[in-house]
């Protein structure tokens, strides 16, 4: 994460790919306490499996029916080492939940999304907060996100499934 945000997130923000923001210690603004990255994304609703599709439908109470719900990706979220374990990172996805969903915000976002490390200590993380896997198992994550090229190699996959790096998640900021 070091490197991201020493290297990449001018970057990103240059070419609006994602936003950076830190929070600094008030009375040390060069220590940071926490950065993360945001931009804009959403979940493809369509593109899901029928029950996925459903289920996503009935959290949102078919309000739209919608082919894309809007949603803001956290890309990526660092606490600053000496400040973990302390409730920052828990903190700051509050501030984003709250800062997208109050009424002076500039753009509407159904969701919260992120591609959660597939680390066992971060899925908790995120569940904690009110994230849930968008596909309940790894082999349908990886053929939404990693479509086969023909039933063969679909057939394959699922014999030999991959572990995936991450996960995506979501959290719907409207019904909590």
């Amino acid at each position: 994460m070091d490197e991201f945000f020493r290297k990449d997130a001018l970057d990103y923000t240059r070419f609006l790919m994602g936003k950076t923001y830190c929070f600094r210690l008030n009375e040390d603004p060069r220590r940071i306490v926490c950065c993360f990255t945001l931009s804009n994304d959403s979940i493809r609703i369509y593109d899901l499996p029928s029950a996925r599709r459903q289920a996503m439908w009935k959290i949102t109470n078919r309000e739209k029916m919608l082919s894309r719900f809007p949603g803001v990706l956290i890309g990526r979220l660092a606490v600053a080492e000496d400040f973990g374990g302390k409730g920052i990172g828990s903190d700051t996805l509050t501030f984003v939940k709250e800062w997208f969903t109050e009424k002076g915000n500039k753009t509407a976002c159904r969701f919260s999304i992120v591609d959660a490390k597939n680390e066992p200590e971060v899925l908790h993380f995120y569940e904690k907060n009110g994230f849930k896997t968008l596909f309940p198992n790894e082999i349908d994550e990886d053929l939404y996100t990693k479509p086969s090229k023909d039933e063969q190699e679909r057939d394959e996959r699922l014999k030999h499934p991959r572990k995936l790096r991450t996960r995506l998640m979501f959290r719907d900021l409207l019904n909590e």
